[in-house]
């Protein structure tokens, strides 16, 4: 327990370490700028350890946590976290110049990887439920909170980013940040990859609460923060596609949409319960 605790501190520092880095890196002028370029290439090669280290530490966890793999809130929270940065070096692969947007991510990343720390209360489950359509609906569900949170960093960058250009203020911040263009794809693409993983998450979810507590009111809190959820972006989706609503009002949606889907996993832990 010790060796896990010590690694769970070494990771959140990695993680605080990395915020800091990118937030410098952010605004501290243009990419040539000297303190603003090293500040760039330090928060990816600490990014790179605190992954390392987040998986070290998850590894331990798992030996000596008899608990099922993710249906425990505090494990799920450990493997979102975990998913943001994973998603979001796969995804600076093929996109560098999104690399900004780390200043957004990398504080989400660090508030589930804490998320996780306070939310180690385990529910009884049944083994049937948990072996069959428990880890479908973690699985799901956690893959559509990650494609949501690279999402939601896109809409940071376009609503700043946009009122950078607004205000003509052109240079500096501006020129760290992603071009509108680019921003919007990334963040509509981000979120059309994660709504069909919400929507069978929220299906599974009704079928499992069912399952284990047919008489758990039809609408507790957490499952209004899901349908919200669920509604924001549909309209961000619907509303593009067919009536052309994209930029600052795409933005600000996923943006709600995001907060409504941790204010899901800020439920859960509340309850103390299982995933």
């Amino acid at each position: 327990m010790a060796t896990t605790s010590m690694l769970f501190i070494a990771t959140a520092v990695l993680y605080s370490v990395t915020s800091a880095l990118y937030l410098v890196a952010l605004f501290r002028g243009t990419e040539g700028t000297t303190a603003a370029a090293r500040a760039s290439r330090s928060a990816r090669s600490v990014l790179l350890v605190s992954v390392v280290a987040h998986m070290t530490y998850l590894a331990v966890d798992r030996f000596n946590d008899a608990t099922p793999a993710m249906p425990v809130i505090h494990q799920t929270l450990t493997f979102i976290s975990l998913g943001v940065v994973v998603a979001f070096l796969i995804a600076l692969l093929r996109r560098p110049a999104i690399g900004v947007l780390g200043a957004f991510l990398s504080p989400v990343t660090l508030l589930f990887f804490l998320g996780s720390g306070l939310g180690r209360s385990v529910s009884e489950v049944s083994p049937e439920v948990r072996s069959a359509l428990l880890p479908v609906h973690v699985g799901v569900s956690l893959l559509g909170i990650v494609a949501f949170a690279l999402a939601f960093a896109a809409a940071m960058g376009y609503v700043l980013q946009e009122r950078l250009l607004r205000q003509k203020r052109l240079g500096g911040l501006f020129q760290r940040l992603p071009p509108l263009d680019v921003l919007d794809m990334f963040g509509f693409r981000s979120v059309s990859v994660g709504f069909p993983l919400l929507t069978l998450g929220i299906i599974t979810g009704a079928f499992w609460t069912l399952r284990i507590r047919p008489d758990a009111p039809p609408l507790a809190p957490t499952h209004v923060f899901a349908i919200v959820s669920w509604v924001l972006f549909a309209l961000v989706l619907v509303l593009r596609v067919a009536g052309g609503w994209r930029g600052r009002r795409a933005a600000f949606g996923t943006i709600l949409g995001f907060l409504s889907s941790a204010a899901v996993l800020l439920g859960y832990m509340l309850r103390g319960g299982g995933a």
